[in-house]
This record gives structure tokens, sequence and C-alpha cells, in this order.
């Protein structure tokens, strides 16, 4: 079925803020590449039973230079990652066995 225009009273506040909802959500598969869209904020699945019990996600928010990823650590469960915009999501550093998932508005 058809996306129906009539049935979203939220599509007037789309793309206005990082903060407004996001219009869509994809599953990330890390990559040391540019995503296809950036995200306006990611969230991650650590299943219980990661190495260690800790996770890493390697990314490059959208303001850093090529050689500043950042490392964000990941607990068991779905949560989400730190409020910021992300361009890189990198295969090189993320812990293998992780779900990310990228909210943006396109």
């Amino acid at each position: 079925m058809a996306y129906d225009a009539s049935k979203d009273p939220y599509s007037h506040i789309a793309g206005t803020s990082i903060t407004a909802p996001g219009r869509k959500l994809v599953t990330i598969t890390p990559a040391d590449a540019e995503l296809a869209t950036y995200c306006k904020q990611l969230w991650c699945f650590c299943p219980p039973d990661v190495a260690g019990g800790v996770g890493t996600v390697r990314l490059v928010a959208t303001g850093n230079a090529d050689n500043e990823p950042e490392d964000v650590m990941v607990t068991p469960g779905l949560q989400p990652l730190p409020p910021v915009q992300v361009r890189r999501v990198m295969a090189t550093g993320t812990t293998a066995g992780l779900t990310i998932y990228g909210i943006s508005d396109v």
C-alpha cells in the first residue's frame, strides 16, 4: 500500500529541525565509506552475548574530519547513541554482531 499523506498528521514538521521525529528508519551495515544519506541519529541493539558484554560503534560525525572517528560504547539492549548527526559508521573498530539503525528525513 502506498503512503497516504491524509493519514500523516506530522508531515508538516518533517525536516524542520534536528529534534523533529525522523521520517525514515534504515538498518546500517558498517562500512569504511560515507552513508548514502547522513543520519540525524543512530540507535544500536547490542545482543547480550557480545564478547565482554560491551560493544563499540566507531562513527564519524558530520562535523568531524575523515581522520577523526569516535568510538561510542554500547551495553546490551536497544539504546540511542549520543545525539549527533552521522556521516559514516565504520566497519573497522565497530563490534561485529551489533544492529545499527539510522534515522533520517529522506
